[in-house]
């Protein structure tokens, strides 16, 4: 099975197990939908980095592979056991430390794992805390584990990206601009550094709807 196809249906069998969990949980159905959607992806992130925080290695030497075979895991072959996220977490950094962020592949320094795994205890295990308090009707305890989950994840991904494209000017790093390794307009060469806008404008939109939605009880409050 190519690997595009791998994530298409990990992705559906997210999407359909998140539908069903909020089907079944009237506490989940209000949260707001676009909320509630990207504090599972974030839960389903959570998982995915820790699992290539635990495999960087292997995560690494496919990466190398990668480049050498001038390869894509979205047309490689696997089998169908790699819809586990643990198993599309490593050809999905793969693909993405050998053609988006190269500081993904070096083993000599930790800070792609201090991304992830930051991302994964702050962000993730936040989001799942506030889906729990949720179901209980612990509303309080939701909004604030929500509230950090969604603040930390923004700001991760805003240092991330600042770091990244002061990288791209620096002659020393692996991300600088070559022609074995270009970037083009807007990165357009780089295009899976886009996936990093999603990590952006989705918990600002999430932290608005917070906003918006709990205006009324937090003047109270004050």
């Amino acid at each position: 099975m190519l690997g595009i196809f791998t994530g298409i249906i990990e992705l559906g069998i997210y999407f359909g197990a998140s539908y069903l969990l909020r089907l079944y949980s009237k506490p989940l159905q209000d949260i707001n939908i676009i909320s509630y959607y990207w504090f599972t992806m974030t839960v389903l992130t959570m998982i995915w980095e820790a699992s290539f925080v635990s495999q960087y290695k292997s995560v690494n030497d496919l990466s190398r592979s990668l480049i050498s075979n001038n390869t894509h895991v979205w047309t490689n072959d696997y089998d169908i056991s790699y819809i586990l996220p643990w198993k599309l977490s490593k050809i999905f950094y793969a693909e993405y430390g050998a053609y988006a962020d190269r500081e993904y592949m070096i083993t000599s320094d930790n800070w792609s794992r201090i991304i992830e795994s930051t991302h994964a205890l702050f962000c993730g295990l936040f989001a799942m805390l506030a889906l729990n308090y949720k179901t209980r009707h612990i509303n309080n305890k939701y909004l604030i584990a929500g509230s950090i989950s969604m603040g930390s994840q923004l700001m991760n991904s805003v240092l991330y990206m600042a770091n990244y494209c002061i990288e791209l000017r620096d002659k020393d790093n692996v991300n600088y601009i070559t022609p074995q390794f270009p970037a083009g307009p807007f990165l357009i060469n780089r295009w899976f550094m886009y996936v990093n806008i999603f990590w952006t404008l989705m918990p600002l939109l999430t932290i608005i709807i917070f906003l918006s939605k709990n205006y009324g009880s937090i003047n109270k409050q004050l």
